[in-house]
């Protein structure tokens, strides 16, 4: 039908309208038409060839950020379309005891509009894959609409935080000393802008460097490969190589440039994410998808195995392609609240680590920016709102948040004993993520 796509969002990080992508004139093709089942597990077999079809053509890895039908089935089988590498579990499962609290579905929360919205309502009315709720580490809620509790899901830039974690981790250690410069850690990057930039800046997104992925001015990031951050989605295989480029990610990342004082403006980008992860990998000469399995995921006694979408080059992209259950995506979030107990032997995240995270956000190099102001909407209310560490909203009272391309996020608040994780599959505008702060202050 030669339907021309006429939403775009932003890739891996939260979604917003990209009009300039509209000059791709992405179609879409009959042969790609599917009827996906309402679970998705349930698609026939020419749906799912039909599905493939659909992100095997050039501009299909584009098309794998958009919500569609296609990507309905796409976001819960991501290793169909993508190399994966395991993060592996361990152990017995953790007891997540149900104990449901019938209250949270008449939780009310205002939406962008003004409008009241209930818990109950949302779920019926956007496109919610699946939500859950835990507190004190019972599961007080779970709700699932597209797929089933054993069934995963992309996180999308909710990954961020997995190689943050690490990194804050090898910190507290004193294995990393993140007031160096970057180079110092990876030398692939020494004698550019990069020996100018610590490693505290890098995982706080406040490098002061071009190459943005939402603050050029410009609004063509992903659809002129002229700009930094399209030369870089392409060298790791986010983009298809449509303009014959033949440059590593380090190389394209030493062609950045100083445009302003480091820790002066936070300015979202998965390339810093992309630093980060490097980093980890420098220091402990693990692949991080091992590292972080070994330090998180088999400790916190998770149901399934989960995974990880790897470059052509072999480098985990925990910037935007982890995968796994809702239940133990809530798990991961445990391990910033009292009930880390619940599911580890070990408390896996020190209290300093939390307190870090929680204390050394700047406040005033939030606002002003593409994330910030995102998050002023999604938070009226608050009014000294820092990001730390990858984490995109610090909260005044502690809590912590992070969110993913098409609504994906993880909302915790460790003074609460509470995490509620969901996945979607729309456009990032839902406001899950004020629906999950209105859910954490009204129970009890």
């Amino acid at each position: 039908m030669n339907k021309i796509i006429k939403q775009t969002f932003r890739l891996l990080s939260v979604s917003a309208l990209v009009p300039a992508m509209l000059g791709l004139g992405i179609c879409r093709s009959e042969a790609a038409e599917v009827n996906v089942p309402t679970i998705t597990a349930e698609t026939p077999m020419d749906s799912v060839s039909a599905i493939h079809e659909f992100f095997n053509s050039s501009e299909g890895k584009v098309r794998f950020q958009l919500p569609s039908p296609e990507t309905q089935y796409g976001w819960q089988h991501t290793s169909r379309f993508y190399k994966t590498a395991q993060i592996l579990r361990d152990g017995p499962i953790s007891v997540l005891p149900a104990k449901p609290d019938t209250s949270i579905a008449g939780v009310t929360f205002k939406n962008a509009k003004g409008e009241t919205e209930t818990v109950d309502s949302h779920l019926k009315n956007f496109p919610v894959d699946a939500l859950i709720v835990v507190k004190g580490g019972n599961i007080v809620f779970e709700h699932y609409k597209t797929m089933r509790p054993i069934d995963k899901h992309i996180w999308f830039s909710s990954s961020k935080v997995t190689g943050s974690t690490v990194l804050a981790l090898l910190e507290q250690e004193g294995k990393v000393d993140v007031q160096k410069p970057v180079s110092f850690y990876l030398p692939e990057l020494a004698g550019s802008v990069w020996d100018t930039v610590t490693v505290e800046e890098t995982a706080d997104m406040a490098t002061g460097l071009n190459g943005t992925e939402h603050d050029e001015g410009t609004h063509d990031e992903r659809t002129n490969p002229k700009q930094i951050w399209y030369q870089w989605a392409v060298s790791v295989g986010l983009f298809a190589n449509t303009i014959n480029q033949h440059k590593t990610p380090y190389e394209v990342m030493a062609t950045m440039k100083r445009v302003k004082p480091g820790h002066t403006a936070f300015e979202y980008n998965s390339i810093d994410t992309f630093v980060v992860n490097r980093i980890v990998e420098s220091v402990t000469q693990r692949p991080l998808a091992q590292e972080f399995s070994d330090r998180i995921w088999r400790k916190i006694g998770a149901e399934h195995d989960a995974y990880v979408v790897v470059s052509d080059q072999g480098y985990s992209m925990h910037f935007g392609m982890v995968n796994s259950t809702l239940r133990d995506f809530a798990r991961f979030g445990m391990i910033f609240t009292p009930s880390w107990s619940k599911i580890s032997k070990t408390q896996i995240i020190p209290d300093a680590v939390l307190k870090n995270i929680q204390t050394q956000g700047k406040p005033e190099i939030y606002y002003g920016h593409y994330l910030g102001d995102a998050m002023k909407r999604s938070f009226p209310e608050e009014t000294k709102l820092t990001n730390r560490y990858q984490w995109d909203a610090v909260f005044p009272d502690g809590d912590i948040y992070k969110k993913g391309v098409g609504g994906q996020g993880l909302y915790i608040s460790p003074a609460r004993d509470v995490v509620v994780a969901y996945f979607c599959t729309g456009d990032g505008n839902g406001q899950e993520e004020t629906m999950a702060r209105a859910i954490v202050k009204a129970i009890q």
